[in-house]
């Protein structure tokens, strides 16, 4: 058992709320940390990249008192609380169960051991170059070596770490692949703008959430392109925090995992 600001302290030491902070202060928005207050105690927490009514039923079932999630519990305002509201029923859900919930956001993406580190490290870059600093350990975009590799090994390699089908591919399979660059989550704003620029030097760009007109203007600067679904992007990332915490926690604290495989 630990008290909720202590358990809170072991997260913000890997992934400091800082970092959110900063990222604010550039224009971005977020809200990361305690989402939910409902108790001082945690004793069992389910993280889970959503809140979503499928993982806070897993956490009554688990008779979790803490969920811990990636993306925001509440992110745009909130007006109304309702049944109605498919946006807002495993929030109530969560309330009505008596659950603290904390979400750690793009303090989590940026961080030197994060989310967007992590899918590199998937993709084959063990060494990385951060394509766009936030501190001097921290920040998001990752260019790193892919050894001449064909475009259609990464996909495998893609497949196998990542856990997902849902990829789908611009560029010819047998291009062999010098550099690749990834951005988590929905980074695809980022990789073009750094393409242009000439801060990506890489061959291929692996990402999620990317709207035709990227894509054109990417493949039209020559690199090949591979999207994953957002969730996969992040999952493999949000695993390996879960199992980072664990570790610290030391049985102080039970802590569980759900993947939702409905995104994978």
């Amino acid at each position: 058992m630990l008290k909720l600001k202590d358990f809170f302290g072991v997260l913000d030491k890997k992934a400091p709320l800082e970092l959110s902070y900063k990222l604010i202060e550039k224009g971005d928005y977020d809200n990361s940390g305690i989402i939910v207050n409902d108790h001082l105690e945690v004793n069992k927490v389910l993280f889970s990249l959503d809140l979503s009514t499928k993982a806070v039923k897993r956490a009554k079932g688990l008779k979790c008192d803490t969920i811990v999630t990636h993306h925001p519990a509440i992110y745009n305002p909130i007006k109304c609380l309702s049944q109605e509201d498919l946006g807002t029923q495993a929030l109530q859900l969560a309330v009505k169960s008596g659950m603290n919930v904390i979400s750690m956001h793009l303090n989590l993406d940026v961080a030197e051991n994060g989310i967007d580190a992590s899918l590199c490290q998937a993709l084959g870059g063990e060494k990385y170059k951060i394509i766009d600093f936030l501190t001097e350990k921290n920040g998001y975009g990752r260019e790193f070596d892919l050894g001449g590799i064909t475009l259609n090994e990464l996909v495998k390699r893609i497949k196998l770490n990542l856990k997902t089908t849902k990829i789908v591919v611009y560029g010819k399979r047998n291009t062999r692949l010098n550099k690749g660059a990834s951005f988590c989550g929905g980074g695809s704003g980022y990789a073009e703008k750094f393409v242009k620029n000439g801060l990506c030097k890489a061959d291929v760009i692996v990402t999620s959430d990317m709207p035709h007109h990227v894509i054109l203007s990417l493949v039209e600067a020559g690199k090949s392109v591979i999207l994953i679904p957002h969730y996969a992007s992040e999952n493999y990332g949000f695993f390996r925090f879960y199992l980072s915490v664990s570790k610290e926690l030391n049985s102080k604290v039970e802590s569980y995992y759900f993947e939702d495989k409905r995104f994978l």
